[in-house]
């Protein structure tokens, strides 16, 4: 269950730094809310927001082969893996775990702070559904 938390963890914190579609996105702060838009070129991780209401983002998030992110934070939020996933997920404390996962795990995240690194030759990519707070 740790384990599976810590890897979510690391993907769904990528949709706090970039949402939005084409080359123009929106970054959104820790609580859903619209902050400024970014070119795509801004970061290295995509992103595609495909639902969002007065409750809820839902992002598709793609991280490439080999792809590092650095540290950051994330809200909780329910995370579905469309793709299998080689993860070295880096702690605040410099501790570090590889972490493995397969396509169609669903999982709730809470909220956590980690770097993280995809392992893989493939990219990663998974829907991170989040909820909004009021």
């Amino acid at each position: 269950m740790k384990k599976n938390f810590v890897t979510m963890s690391l993907l769904l914190s990528l949709t706090l730094l970039v949402c939005g579609q084409d080359a123009n996105h929106a970054v959104f702060d820790e609580h859903g809310g619209s902050v400024h838009h970014a070119h795509a070129s801004d970061r290295s991780a995509n992103f595609k927001l495909e639902f969002e209401n007065d409750s809820i983002l839902v992002v598709r998030i793609r991280i490439g082969p080999h792809e590092k992110l650095p540290m950051h934070d994330l809200t909780p939020r329910v995370v579905v893996l469309l793709t299998d996933q080689n993860l070295r997920v880096t702690f605040p404390n410099g501790k570090t775990r590889e972490e493995h996962h397969l396509a169609g795990e669903t999982l709730w995240i809470p909220a956590g702070r980690h770097a993280g690194e995809n392992l893989s030759d493939k990219p990663i990519e998974f829907i991170a559904v989040i909820p909004k707070q009021r």
